[in-house]
Order: structure tokens, then C-alpha cells, then sequence
């Protein structure tokens, strides 16, 4: 059966359910994540960190080059997909090994880059890490095309875990960085397991063929290319405080990133895992997918555009109440990176129609845009500022804004849609998340200041304000687009359990086999 045809009518009550479940298991997750850090925090230290995202720093670049755009071409392929999926098994595995021995073999030399032989054994420890990711690939992409959820309520909750409980016990014994690698190692090993037991499917070496791996990496390469940037867009800041500041201020740059991307990936991580396979069956179906495609950006803007101003006001007491004083400059970090939620839930959005469209090079330039507009930021703010840190986050803010415009205007050309009806839709949430950040930064750093009130005290503060800002948002959203704050109530309405329905199993709807026939 094609899938196209198999897929159903109501395809957008599956994909809010299924955002639900994917937002449900991922928030989940991140509350494990952040119960585990709370411990960390106080157990390693800034250096700690530092060191190891110094250290980290080929993985995350190897593994642009181990994936190849596998993942995304798997997932948008229409036919022969269990060849494909065992071709990609194969070289996924191939360049992960090599990867991983080349990380090994220059790892000195990343030592020397940051001036700490430390962070050199670090790159050395870590560098296996390339191996065990590359086994993720492919079921992840099946699971994904499958619109099943298993993923993000099971597996990444499970990982995070093993991340936890392995990383507490090494650094409580004194191991200090080295404990944050065994809790990555442990983490890994542990959704490689989970993943290939429950994907339910298995590779057959001899399906695989040069014929299709060059098909996979012809639709991949504009993936490899925008990631390659994305990658860049992660590691200029590592480098530019890594070097120039030290390993502490890049440990302080790690927590406030782990704030600002908490709250961006409920949105992009619950949402886009959904969107992109759910858009990719519909984008031949013109009106249908551009309307589909208007109603995510609406919904996305609706709550990625708050969660991720809300760090005006609360960055500062949530880095030093959930984390300790000596966190407080990933607090002021968290407050630079608000701008950065923002815009990157409209990159995600881009990234989306662009990938469902069959036009992944678009992204190439978006990216580029936002890598260029991002270091001038940085390396400009970085002169005006005595406070590196802080140059380094508002840069990071500037170009994700700067890059989430661009692809929006881009969506526009893929669509057929003019940049003013685009804007239209995400015109009423802009202004109420700024209105809301606004009052609150009053309400905070003249009224209330959470952030220099003791642990429990600063907890109930804390949590009042978000729901203050919560709260605001709502009555401002309701007021200056009543539309779209109905859509959104409705679509929360949506993602309560009915009689008879719920649970994982309402993503097994849309019948989808590895195979298609």
C-alpha cells in the first residue's frame, strides 16, 4: 500500500495527539534532566563542564559526518524503504567507526587548541561516542516515519536516567569530568539498546546497495550541509569562550544553554518530530499543505514565543535557586539567550516545510544566514562588552532572530504566501510574549527578587511568577488575537484523553509498514 493513501483524512487529530504524546514524553525527560543537573550542579563545577564540552567538541562535529542527512532521507523516502534503511544501517555504522578513530587520533590537538591537556583526554575518552551514536540512525528515523512515539515517552526518558543515576554516582566518588563522560557513555548505550528493540525491525545486508546509498545522500546532502552549519552555530561560542575566556565562563555558557533550550525544545522537540513526517504526506496536496502549514507556524509561534522571553525575567532566579549562587552568570547568559527560543522555533518551523517540501537547500542558506549574523553579533558585542559571556549569549540571540526572519520570508516563496500574511500569524503572540516579558522583568528585579531569597522561599517565588507569566500571556494572547488564543485552547482541549482512546497506541492510526508495497 502507498503511503500516501494509507495515510488518513484526519491526519491533524493525529498529530495533535501525537505532539501531546511526543511534548508529553519530552517534558517528562526534561524534568528527569534537570532533577539529575540540580545534583550535578552542586556535585561538579563549572570547570567540570567546561572541560567536557571542550572535549565534546569533535563528536559534535564528527556526527554531522556519521548521519550523512541518513535520517531525513529515510524518513521522506516513498519507496524500497527497507533497502534503504539497511544501505543506511551500513553507512552510518562504516563512518561512525572511522570518525571515531579519527577523534581519537587528533584528540591532542583539541588539548592544545584550549590550552588544558585535560580537555585533551577528555576528546580522547569521548571520542567512541561516534561509534554508539551512529547505531541510533536508522531507528530513530524509522520510529520517526512511523509516527511512533515510543522514542520520546520511552526511550529518551529511560536515557536520561541512566545519564543521571551513572553520572551522580561517578562524580559523589570525586571523578568530576570524568563522571559526565560515563553518564554520557551509560545514556547512549542505553537508547542504542532500547532503539533496536523497539523498532521491530532488522537490516538485511543483502538489500543494501551503492545504488541506493547514493540516492539516500543525494537527498541528504543539503541536509549534511545545513547541519554542518548548525554544528557552527553550536561550537563558534564552545570555541570563542573555551579559548579566549577559559573553561569556567564555558561552563556557565553550558547551564544557561541547557535553560534556554529546555524551554525551545518543548516546542521544537514536541512538535517538529510530528510535523515533519505528518507535512511530508500531505505536501503534494497544495492547499491542504499550506494550510497545515500556516496552522503550525500559528501554534508553534503561540507557545515558543513566550517560553522563550520568559527568560527576561526569570533566567537570573531560576539559574540561581534551582543551581546555586555560583551559577548566577549562566542566570544573566539565560537572559542574553531569550532571543534565541524565539527565533529558533521559527528556523524549526522553516525547517519543516522546507524538509516536507522536497527543498532541504533552502535550509543551507538559512543557516548560513544565521551563522554569519550570529559571529558578527558575537565578535561585535564581544568588543563593546567587558563581560564576555554575555556578549557571547546576546550574539547567539541576534542571529537565531535574524536567521528565523529570513526563513520565514523563505516559507513564503515555498508556499506561495506573502511575508505579510506570514507575519499576520504570528503577530498576536509576538507582541502579548513581549508585553508579558516586559511587566514581569518590572515585577522581578524592582518587586520581588526571587533570585536573593533562600532555597524554598525562592522556589514558591519562582514558580508564582511563571504562573504569572503564564497567566498574563493567556489574558494578552486572548486580547490582541483572540483567534488564535481559541486554536490554542482548542488544541489543548484536544490533548486530553477521551473514553476508549489515548495512549501511545493512538499513533499506530496512520498505518505504516518499514516496507511499502
Amino acid at each position: 500500500m502507498n503511503e500516501t493513501e494509507a495515510a488518513p483524512e484526519g491526519l491533524s487529530e493525529t498529530v495533535v495527539r501525537g505532539v501531546g504524546l511526543a511534548g508529553a514524553g519530552y517534558a517528562l525527560a526534561q524534568v528527569l534532566n534537570l532533577g539529575f543537573y540540580l545534583v550535578l550542579a552542586r556535585l561538579a563545577t563549572p570547570d567540570d563542564f567546561g572541560q567536557y564540552a571542550a572535549g565534546a567538541l569533535l563528536v559534535s562535529i564528527g556526527l554531522l559526518f556519521t548521519e550523512s542527512g541518513m535520517m531525513a532521507a529515510i524518513i521522506h523516502r516513498r519507496d524500497r524503504v527497507d533497502e534503504a534503511a539497511s544501505t543506511a544501517v551500513i553507512a552510518t555504522a562504516v563512518a561512525g567507526a572511522l570518525f571515531a578513530l579519527f577523534a581519537l587520533a587528533v584528540s591532542p590537538l583539541i588539548g592544545s587548541l584550549f590550552h588544558d591537556s585535560k580537555v585533551g583526554a577528555v576528546a580522547a575518552a569521548v571520542s567512541g561516542l561516534l561509534f554508539l551514536r551512529s547505531l541510533l540512525v536508522v531507528p530513530e528515523a524509522l520510529l520517526a516515519r512511523r509516527m511512533s512515539f515510543l522514542r520520546r515517552v520511552v526511550i529518551e526518558p529511560a536515557g536520561v536516567v541512566a545519564f543521571g543515576v551513572a553520572a551522580v554516582i561517578a562524580t559523589a566518588n570525586g571523578l568530576g569530568v570524568w563522571g559526565l563522560v560515563i553518564g554520557n557513555y551509560v545514556q547512549i548505550a542505553t537508547d542504542v539498546l532500547l532503539s533496536w528493540a523497539l523498532v521491530g525491525w532488522r537490516p538485511r545486508l543483502r538489500d543494501a546497495s551503492v545504488e541506493l546509498w547514493r540516492e539516500l545522500v543525494g537527498y541528504g546532502r543539503h541536509v549534511v550541509a545545513t547541519t554542518a552549519l548548525l554544528r557552527a552555530e553550536d561550537q563558534v561560542p564552545v570555541l570563542l569562550l573555551g579559548r579566549f575566556a577559559g573553561t569556567a565562563p564555558l561552563g556557565q555558557y553550558r547551564y544557561a544553554n541547557r535553560i534556554s533550550t529546555t524551554s525551545l525544545a518543548l516546542v521544537v522537540q514536541g512538535a517538529s518530530y510530528v510535523l515533519f513526517p505528518a507535512l511530508a504526506r500531505i505536501s503534494h496536496q497544495g492547499p491542504r499543505f499550506v494550510d497545515a502549514s500556516l496552522r503550525c507556524l500559528r501554534m508553534m509561534a503561540a507557545i515558543g514565543l513566550p517560553l522563550g522571553l520568559v527568560l527576561l525575567p526569570l533566567g537570573v532566579p531560576a539559574a540561581v535557586i534551582l543551581f546555586g549562587d555560583v551559577w548566577r552568570d549562566a542566570g544573566y547568559a539565560a537572559m542574553a539567550l531569550a532571543g534565541f527560543p524565539a527565533g529558533s522555533t521559527l528556523i524549526s518551523f522553516s525547517a519543516v516545510v522546507f524538509k516536507s517540501a522536497g527543498r532541504p537547500d533552502i535550509m543551507t542558506r538559512v543557516h548560513a544566514v544565521t551563522l554569519v549574523a550570529m559571529t558578527a553579533a558575537m565578535v561585535a558585542l564581544l568588543a563593546l562588552l567587558p563581560f564576555d559571556l554575555v556578549g557571547v549569549a546576546a550574539g547567539i540571540s541576534i542571529g537565531a532572530v535574524v536567521g528565523g526572519g529570513y526563513g520565514l520570508w523563505r516559507v513564503g516563496n515555498v508556499l506561495d504566501v506573502s511575508i505579510a500574511d506570514l507575519v499576520s500569524q504570528i503577530a498576536a503572540p509576538a507582541a502579548a510574549a513581549v508585553e508579558m516579558a516586559a511587566a514581569m522583568v518590572v515585577v522581578e528585579f524592582l518587586v520581588v527578587h526571587a533570585a536573593d531569597k533562600a532555597t524554598l522561599p525562592g522556589l514558591l517565588l519562582l514558580g508564582a511568577e511563571f504562573l504569572a507569566s503564564a497567566i498574563l500571556y493567556g489574558g494578552l494572547l486572548r486580547m490582541l488575537g483572540p483567534a488564535t488564543f481559541k486554536e490554542l485552547r482548542s488544541m489543548a482541549a484536544r490533548l486530553r484523553p477521551r473514553g476508549g482512546r489515548g495512549g501511545a497506541g493512538d499513533s499506530e492510526q496512520i498505518p505504516e509498514a518499514v516496507s511499502t508495497r
